[in-house]
């Protein structure tokens, strides 16, 4: 039978059973037999079989040996490897074997040269190790146990452990640059239920309190209101009838509301002036003037940009509306005057409105008392077009100033 030198691998099967038989052979006989001495076997167990070849390899071993069906297995095993692999797989890899015996004799020595410190070092290092090694061995059991097992020990349901943790998707997450430009438009001051109508007109639906959820998720701060109130003078001596009786919403655009506001200024304790003149009809703003003095040439200056006669001008009783400069005015615009009760402010509640929302909206969050006259007005300009042109309100459908005036 012709001899193939082929390497063999020893990760294949017949490599790993080569090995395991050595140190099975290692075990039960004291000595290794050579490559020559192995051939000599194989050859005679080709031509005169495998009692011979056994006998032979009893008689090399020189040792009396037990379990012959081991001895023919390797016998055989050996033969294969020649024939497949050639002569270099008898060869004993290296490593194989018993270890060396270790010579312990200096120990005593080196022990006897360590210093009290040395040794206690030497103590603590070692029972370091063995609490890491319990430590291992614990964990690696714990990590051999069945899900059952484990599950029964925590006092838990099996399919617990089988459970994958939800990762929570939040659905509205593609809205967040859209209303990151609605609140950028707005200056922060749109809140939730404003948001949520901008984007319904967008196709965006979502409810203005799960958007209120987003916008703090987002960081999205919303400008609130901040409620500021100074006592007026008012003139209690002339009185006016209130031809409107908390009309806020009449069938004819002819109401229109004014009043006066204060602005806190760059001086302290100096505030600028915004008079201002609303439609209760469409809640749009008419006419607006700013000025260092609060006085009836304000309350003229107003009323002289409104853009319209025969209407009724409703305010409250300051000194201003009474004075005979602005009656006269009123007069010569066809317009009648008409006045809320003393200390009710919700009869000039549209007017007063106005004034809520530019201040707690804006103005509070700019620190106006740091501007000057002509800051400040550019800052209300900005606003009141704003207000008039973007700013949509429910009590008009959700519409702005501008639109609900376009459609009467």
């Amino acid at each position: 039978m012709p001899i193939v030198n082929k390497k063999i691998n020893p990760n294949c099967k017949l490599g790993k059973i080569n090995s395991t038989l050595e140190r099975g052979v290692e075990f039960f006989m004291s000595k290794n037999l050579t490559v020559e001495e192995w051939m000599k076997i194989i050859q005679i167990y080709k031509k005169q079989g495998i009692q011979i070849a056994e006998q032979e390899y009893r008689i090399i071993k020189a040792k009396q040996i037990k379990f012959s069906q081991f001895i023919k297995k390797r016998i055989k095993q050996k033969t294969y490897l020649v024939d497949n692999y050639g002569m270099k797989s008898l060869n004993r890899k290296k490593g194989s074997g018993r270890y060396k015996k270790r010579d312990d004799s200096d120990i005593p020595g080196i022990i006897s040269d360590l210093t009290e410190e040395q040794k206690r070092e030497i103590i603590e290092d070692w029972i370091k190790s063995q609490r890491d090694k319990k430590e291992r061995n614990a964990i690696s059991k714990i990590k051999s146990l069945n899900i059952s097992m484990k599950a029964r020990i925590i006092s838990m349901h099996r399919t617990t452990f089988y459970k994958k943790p939800k990762v929570r998707r939040y659905k509205y997450n593609n809205l967040k640059n859209t209303v990151e430009e609605i609140l950028k438009e707005s200056k922060f001051i749109y809140g939730s239920r404003k948001i949520s109508v901008l984007l319904k007109e967008k196709h965006m639906s979502i409810n203005d309190r799960t958007l209120r959820h987003y916008l703090k998720r987002w960081g999205f701060i919303i400008k609130t209101r901040i409620k500021k109130r100074q006592a007026e003078s008012k003139n209690i001596n002339t009185k006016f009838k209130d031809l409107v009786k908390r009309n806020y919403n009449p069938t004819i655009d002819n109401i229109i509301a004014t009043d006066v506001s204060y602005i806190p200024g760059l001086v302290e304790g100096n505030n600028y002036y915004l008079s201002a003149a609303i439609s209760h009809k469409t809640k749009k703003i008419e006419s607006w003037c700013l000025s260092k003095n609060n006085n009836s040439q304000l309350v003229i200056d107003t009323l002289n940009k409104i853009n319209k006669s025969n209407f009724i001008l409703h305010s409250d009783h300051g000194s201003q509306y009474s004075s005979n400069e602005v009656i006269e005015l009123v007069k010569q615009m066809n317009c009648q005057t008409s006045m809320s009760r003393v200390g009710n402010s919700l009869d000039n509640r549209e007017i007063e409105y106005f004034f809520s929302c530019l201040k707690g909206e804006y103005l509070n969050h700019i620190n106006t008392n740091k501007m000057n006259i002509d800051e400040i007005y550019n800052h209300i300009d900005w606003y009141i077009d704003w207000y008039n042109n973007k700013r949509i309100q429910k009590i008009l459908n959700w519409k702005t100033p501008a639109t609900a005036g376009a459609i009467i």
